[in-house]
């Protein structure tokens, strides 16, 4: 559904910018970012036949991403009312390590012998596919604020080792909001910096293949992306 308000705010805007490009600009450009990706989340492991359901926690962060970003906004004459729309290509690491953990594999589906071998697993996500639909507002002289609606993958690259179970890929949305300044240079140039924070929909992923064939695991987790962020438009 994000994808198809993505599609069609667009569309949208280049039709206003063409039917009123005397009442404003239409901008195209380009943005350097620092982000700061972090992530808080909660495994929890199925109970088995005799056993307890086993819940593990951490947090992890992966800060001084460098980014860039392509944008196209629209900016009318209604008191500076801007519409914009932002894609960020390629992926970023969730955390700059790899996470990993060792557990006794104690049953498997048809083997009704007691296992005590020890499995290694290997877990790290990366974001990709951002996409983000805002608006901006002047509020006094360069100062301005805006906000938006994003959405992005998040892609799990986790390494269960034997027939241990894994995690699928998800797209999350998520809200947007920025504040800073923006002005132009000449007669075809503008420019932005501003400090943007992103809030994403806690992730919830359940596990397939696991080693009995009944039980799943479950993951909840919580991403947060702040960036501070330059841009350089060319403006017609």
């Amino acid at each position: 559904m994000k994808k198809q308000i993505l599609t069609i705010f667009v569309s949208m805007m280049f039709a206003l910018a063409s039917s009123i490009a005397n009442a404003g600009s239409f901008n195209v450009g380009v943005t350097g970012a620092i982000a700061d990706v972090s992530a808080s989340g909660t495994e929890t492991t199925g109970a088995g036949d005799s056993g307890a359901a086993n819940t593990n926690s951490t947090s992890v962060s992966n800060d001084n991403v460098p980014i860039g970003s392509i944008f196209a906004e629209y900016q009318s004459d209604f008191y500076g009312l801007t519409l914009g729309y932002e894609h960020i290509p390629g992926a970023a690491d969730v955390s700059n390590s790899v996470k990993t953990r060792s557990e006794v594999e104690a049953s498997k589906t048809d083997d009704e012998t007691t296992n005590t071998a020890t499995r290694d697993f290997k877990a790290q996500a990366e974001v990709e596919n951002y996409n983000l639909i805002y608006v901006e507002l002047p509020i006094y002289n360069q100062l301005f604020i805006g906000a938006g609606l994003s959405e992005m993958d998040v892609n799990t690259t986790e390494v269960a080792s034997s027939n241990g179970g894994s995690y699928g890929n998800k797209t999350l949305d998520g809200e947007m909001y920025r504040i800073g300044v923006k002005g132009t240079i000449g007669d075809s140039t503008g420019y932005k910096l501003f400090y943007e924070v992103n809030d994403f929909d806690t992730l919830k992923l359940t596990s397939t293949g696991n080693s009995v064939a009944a039980e799943t695991n479950s993951i909840s987790a919580d991403l947060d992306v702040d960036m501070l962020k330059f841009a350089l438009s060319y403006n017609f």
